[in-house]
């Protein structure tokens, strides 16, 4: 429980310190959204992980009675 508390406060530092943080290049009208980038990353970094670990489990993993 303690690690999810930590991840749930620097979340919510990024999402605040994104509303200081500048856009220099804005290419599409999302990317004027404060919290974008951070939302953008957060959300990469979830389906990278549920991916992988999909991944694994279908290609890597095998049974228990595999070798037998």
């Amino acid at each position: 429980m303690r690690n999810k508390a930590k991840y749930i406060v620097s979340l919510i530092f990024f999402l605040v310190l994104s509303f200081f943080t500048p856009t220099d290049e804005v290419h599409f009208f999302w990317e004027k959204l404060p919290i974008f980038n951070v939302l953008f990353g957060f959300v990469g970094c979830i389906v990278i992980i549920v991916g992988s670990k999909v991944l694994g489990r279908l290609f890597i993993q095998k049974d228990e009675d595999y070798y037998e």
